[in-house]
């Protein structure tokens, strides 16, 4: 089988939601003592809030096939930085990071030095997944309406954990990257196959 090698950004997004998903695995054994949870929590943040914004954005400029898109892709990934870099500021300037309990999920409640406006959570949704909603593929599409639709669930629905049951959400879907990641067939392939003998006598 044939891979598009301009999906490889892409391809990576499962094992980065795998190990997402181990790091919120270790902070619920932290809450029972088993482990010391400092670290896993703050990685698990790392992700949610650092890697997605960032790159999403880069993985669909790559991905892109039309010149003229994928230089608007690469100034929206510009753009993107720029979230990046404030979400990074108010990150080094948080005075912590507690984790809790609600409704049989973890809630992440970042110490900020002041709050964020009300919007950059939707700004924050929105770098992570315009690039997804408008690029040609039916695959990654799909993936945008479903972790969109998640998104707007969570955070109206389970506010105070709308990171874990986003995440968890988008984890999931991402196994439908492989519909994605699958290359055309290539014709010269194909073709000297079809025309090589299955049988050649002695």
């Amino acid at each position: 089988m044939l891979y598009d090698r301009r999906m490889l950004v892409f391809s990576l997004f499962p094992a980065i939601f795998s190990f997402h998903q181990f790091t919120e695995g270790m902070v619920w054994l932290s809450l029972s003592g088993a482990v010391d949870g400092k670290f896993y929590s703050y990685a698990y943040i790392f992700v949610a809030v650092l890697v997605w914004p960032i790159l999403t954005p880069l993985a669909s400029a790559l991905a892109e096939t039309d010149p003229d898109m994928k230089r608007h892709r690469y100034a929206f990934f510009g753009a993107a930085l720029v979230v990046l870099g404030y979400l990074v500021f108010k990150l080094v300037n948080a005075s912590g990071l507690d984790v809790k309990v609600v409704d049989h999920s973890l809630s992440y409640v970042i110490k900020y030095d002041t709050e964020p406006p009300a919007y950059a959570e939707y700004v924050y949704a929105a770098a992570t997944l315009l690039p997804l909603l408008t690029l040609s593929n039916s695959a990654l599409r799909l993936i945008g309406v479903l972790v969109g639709a998640t998104f707007l669930y969570a955070v109206m629905e389970k506010e105070e954990v709308w990171f874990s049951a986003w995440c968890l959400s988008a984890a999931i879907f991402s196994t439908l990257l492989f519909l994605a990641i699958k290359g055309p067939e290539d014709a010269s392939v194909v073709a000297a196959a079809a025309s090589k003998p299955t049988w050649e006598p002695p």
